[in-house]
């Protein structure tokens, strides 16, 4: 199943993304069409039936890995960061988780989490985006920062208190009273990114008391494992292109490959990056066997980040100025390096978790 999906989204990434990586950066977004040719062949579902959530952590994997291995990571954030959001959805109303997970999955519609908040990033204990219940309806006000696809999604799925409790709510991406503003970023150039306000805004209540912030942890615990199968991917990228870059370089009549400290540095990130990928697909089979923990998939991001911030940083510095310009892989992977280490937690909060189990 795992090596038809592989075939399936190499195919699609060769025919859909990678010729057009360059230009989406430079514009500053893809278009939203992808998902309708992702959903139509069958991707955004991992290959099962768009009716119901597939729960299949090894196909997902292979998805984010694949689409990463197309050269941008803000079209994987785009195209596989849903499976987080339904997953919350899912664990809603089921009424509305009926209707919305079948859309998505089948490239009709969009959805996007609006959880981070200016002042308190995803602490879902910081919150201040209010639900009150006014005239039949749930209104919201406040804000949300940094959400990918923020001003372009169909749904925003939005963490916002009700009589202070913690409650997830469902508006439709052009209602009245929500407005976004664009956010310049450092990586992920082809995902617009946007800060979003509601004022009295019409939202769906999905939850009902109890348990919202534990269903969070778990949807949070699924896109750390994604960063970290992304960023294992996107260091096997750079490491590619940094040898095959120094294959082919001359320096003093020899290739730089041939150079001791060169191919020394190149081997030891290879190294590095052989051991995380054990310990990036080990974290895998545990989320699919239901064993994984807070601590384990922590290890993983951080790890595989830590990795790919080495080979990035070698990257660019074994290719010269060559790494430095647009458009240039090894350059945007440079970029990008960053914001893994920053979404879904950052590194402290992984290492927070990690020590709480010591």
């Amino acid at each position: 199943m795992t090596d038809h999906l592989r075939d399936a989204v190499r195919a699609f990434v060769n025919d859909f993304v990678r010729p057009h990586v360059a230009e989406w950066e430079r514009d500053g977004a893809y278009p939203m069409e992808l998902h309708r040719r992702a959903g139509e062949a069958g991707l955004l579902a991992l290959g099962h039936s768009p009716e119901r959530l597939p729960e299949d952590p090894a196909a997902l994997a292979v998805l984010v890995e694949q689409l990463t291995l197309g050269g941008s990571q803000g079209i994987t954030m785009g195209l596989a960061s849903h499976f987080v959001s339904l997953k919350a959805v899912q664990g809603g109303d089921p009424q509305v988780a009926a209707r919305v997970i079948p859309s998505v999955l089948k490239g009709e519609r969009s959805i996007v989490l609006a959880l981070t908040e200016p002042q308190a990033g995803s602490d879902l204990r910081a919150f201040q985006c209010r639900a009150d219940f006014i005239d039949g309806e749930y209104r919201l006000t406040g804000d949300k920062a940094f959400i990918c696809n923020g001003t372009r999604a169909d749904w925003l799925l939005v963490g916002a208190l009700l009589e202070g409790k913690l409650e997830l709510f469902l508006v439709d991406g052009d209602a009245a009273g929500s407005r976004g503003t664009r956010q310049a970023c450092l990586g992920w150039r082809c995902l617009p990114l946007a800060d979003l306000r509601f004022e009295r805004t019409v939202a769906r209540r999905l939850t009902q008391g109890n348990g919202v912030g534990r269903l969070l942890q778990q949807c949070l615990q699924q896109e750390r494992l994604n960063l970290a199968v992304m960023a294992m991917a996107s260091a096997e990228l750079a490491l590619r292109a940094a040898i095959e870059h120094c294959r082919g370089r001359q320096v003093g009549g020899e290739a730089l490959l041939d150079k001791s400290v060169i191919r020394q540095r190149l081997a030891e990130r290879h190294s590095e990056l052989s051991l995380v990928r054990v310990y990036v697909e080990q974290a895998v089979r545990w989320q699919a066997a239901g064993e994984l923990s807070a601590a384990q998939v922590a290890i993983a991001k951080n790890t595989a980040v830590d990795v790919l911030e080495r080979i990035a940083h070698d990257a660019v510095q074994v290719h010269g100025a060559h790494g430095c310009v647009e458009p240039s892989v090894v350059e945007r992977i440079y970029r990008d390096a960053r914001l893994l280490g920053i979404g879904g937690g950052a590194r402290e909060v992984m290492l927070e978790i990690i020590g709480r189990t010591l």
